[in-house]
């Protein structure tokens, strides 16, 4: 049995195996090359071509060949054939060894060597002669031996006929050159190897492709076509290629390049684009087709957005305010809107970020176009990774069949708002990051990128760049959302819009602000809001809840008790906390701060705020009380 080495040095005889001196030489090539990748075998000049394509079965990829052995397979392998060539060093090594002779032939294939100065320089009668198959060789040198030449230079088969018709003769080829020629064919041999684990990539990113996918060559013919294009058409690898296309295809115009056509196979009607490959080694055109029926349907699933569901409200004009502050915040906004740029929109919880950034996409080129909110902070992180990005089917456990479109697809060509950004989990800022720079998804589970045309707008209530100093948020995808920057300042801060907005709740209930007692009016304007105009609005309608039940009930002594936080006042002066002790300031502190916090988070509600304060709601009032909240 042959062996399985990728490199082999093939060498025929006529009649006499090692009679020609190339085994002897081969074998101390190898000996001192201690190469496990270079293989030798020798056979009768009537089995080269069986024994050639026994060692490609074999896996050989490389054949190194001399003489007319080389010549004859080049064009019946399907792997390298490497001629071993003489150099212009064997022949003179040769004439060397010959010296003793006057009359010397140089036979085969042997190089650009000059015999003229070869002869000068030994003194010698020096002749070259050429041949291309066996019979020419065996013509050669009987011609040789006729014209009464002392020896003979060449191939092995030469080599071996010279000696059997009682010539001298010597190798055209030294231990130095062969050794050079094996050099050479490992470094091939790497490039092979190489080259074909990144066809193999290649391969499996075309196979895990959705579109169809054939190489055509410049004579109309298949040579490559991927698993989706062999399922659209129904063949096998083996029946598809090298096949014309023409045949596969009705109506096909392989002159048409760079536009879509319609393609027909069978009952099949595919949308097809062909472009032109123009590579190193491969000249010839990439067709890609998609099945109609189903491009439509999975266009249509992609851009599946809701005009009710994605829809926006707000303008401009429903933000209601007479403070300096917001009124140039709003004017940079709408200056803000005629860009592409992203925005981050800073605030307190309340304060109406959302308004902003609908007022912003409404006054934007894209109003048309699906407005695409999502807080980051009331979904889970498993769930939030999953809407944002969407998924395929069979992503994990529970994934709807036929997947689902995530949140950013579903704003292609218009707005996503990204609220509470802050608290999105790390590893999914550096997927969105990719989302900012790249404008590119891929949805769970999916091999698969695409193009998203989206503006983002970005907000929260957290100090971006104290998160990005603790290593809680992405310093790269700070910088790229903090790009045009917007703050709206908290209810405390913008007093004068209180009762402004106010009025404007009451009317949503068919209210009038002068009906309503001055203690209210007083108790509503020192209050601190903690959860700004979201805790405003939603003490405006437990007020009128109240008010339209029965308007006697509007006396302090019955608000104090169902509206509480307005008439616990907290005393802002500085002599509550000199009166306690220090570690007792500690803790009164402590306590005000976690209770302020939760009744901002809870948006005001305080059974909520009780509840993730593990306390109950009167202990949370008396809390407040005397905390003075």
């Amino acid at each position: 049995m042959l062996n399985q080495k990728p490199i082999n040095i093939l060498v025929s005889y006529i009649k006499t195996p090692s009679m020609n001196g190339f085994r002897q030489l081969a074998e101390q090539t190898l000996a001192q090359m201690h190469s496990e990748q270079v293989g030798f075998v020798e056979c009768h000049i009537s089995d080269v071509l069986e024994v050639a394509q026994q060692l490609v079965e074999n896996g050989s990829q490389i054949l190194l060949c001399t003489g007319a052995t080389a010549h004859y397979l080049q064009k019946k392998l399907p792997i390298e054939l490497h001629p071993i060539r003489t150099g212009a060093f064997d022949v003179i090594q040769a004439i060397s060894n010959l010296k003793q002779y006057r009359k010397i032939a140089l036979l085969g294939n042997a190089s650009s060597v000059n015999l003229t100065q070869y002869s000068d320089v030994f003194a010698l009668q020096i002749e070259q002669f050429s041949y291309d198959s066996f019979l020419a060789a065996k013509k050669t040198v009987e011609q040789v031996r006729k014209q009464q030449f002392d020896a003979v230079i060449g191939s092995p088969v030469a080599v071996e006929m010279a000696l059997n018709l009682g010539l001298a003769a010597q190798l055209a080829i030294s231990q130095n050159s062969l050794q050079d020629h094996i050099y050479s064919a490992l470094q091939r041999l790497e490039k092979i190897r190489e080259e074909k684990q990144q066809n193999q990539r290649l391969t499996e990113i075309f196979n895990h492709l959705t579109d169809g996918i054939c190489l055509i060559l410049k004579t109309g013919r298949i040579h490559f076509a991927n698993q989706s294009m062999l399922a659209l058409l129904g063949q096998t690898e083996h029946s598809l290629l090298n096949q014309p296309v023409d045949r596969l295809f009705k109506n096909f115009d392989l002159n048409i390049e760079n536009t879509h056509q319609i393609l027909y196979v069978g009952a099949k009607k595919l949308a097809a684009h062909l472009s032109v490959l123009k590579a190193e080694h491969i000249d010839g055109f990439i067709l890609s087709v998609q099945d109609l029926d189903t491009l439509e349907q999975s266009s249509g699933e992609f851009r599946k957005v809701s005009v009710g569901k994605f829809n926006t409200r707000y303008r401009f004009t429903d933000l209601i305010t007479r403070d300096p502050q917001l009124q140039q915040s709003i004017l940079l906004a709408k200056q803000y809107a005629q860009t592409e740029a992203t925005i981050l929109i800073t605030g307190e919880s309340g304060t109406g970020k959302e308004l902003l950034a609908q007022s912003i996409h409404q006054q934007s080129s894209r109003a048309h176009a699906p407005f695409v909110a999502i807080n980051c902070a009331s979904f889970p992180e498993s769930i939030l990774e999953s809407e944002l990005f969407g998924y395929v089917e069979g992503a994990f456990t529970g994934a709807k069949k036929n997947g689902k479109v995530g949140l950013i697809e579903a704003a292609h060509n218009g707005t996503l708002f990204l609220d509470e950004i802050g608290d999105m989990p790390l590893h999914l800022q550096t997927r969105f990051l990719r989302v900012l720079q790249e404008r590119q998804i891929n949805r769970l589970g999916a091999t698969v990128s695409h193009t998203v045309n989206i503006r983002v707008l970005a907000a929260t209530h957290c100090d971006l760049e104290e998160k990005v100093k603790s290593g809680e948020f992405r310093a790269d995808l700070y910088y790229r959302l903090n790009i045009l920057r917007v703050y709206i300042p908290s209810l405390k801060q913008r007093r004068v819009d209180i009762l402004l907005l106010v009025e404007h709740f009451l009317k949503k209930h068919a209210l009038n602000v002068e009906n309503m007692p001055a203690f209210l009016f007083k108790a509503l304007q020192k209050y601190h809001w903690p959860g700004n105009i979201r805790e405003l609005e939603n003490i405006i309608e437990r007020l009128a809840v109240m008010w339209q039940l029965d308007h006697s009930m509007l006396n302090q002594t019955f608000m104090s008790l169902h509206i509480p936080e307005l008439f616990q006042q907290r005393d802002f002066d500085t002599h509550f906390d000199a009166q306690l002790s220090p570690l007792k300031a500690v803790k009164v502190n402590q306590e005000l701060q976690l209770i302020e916090q939760a009744i901002a988070t809870a948006d005001g509600n305080l059974d909520i705020a009780a509840q993730n304060l593990n306390i109950s709601r009167t202990t949370l009032w008396r809390k407040m009380k005397l905390l003075k909240v």
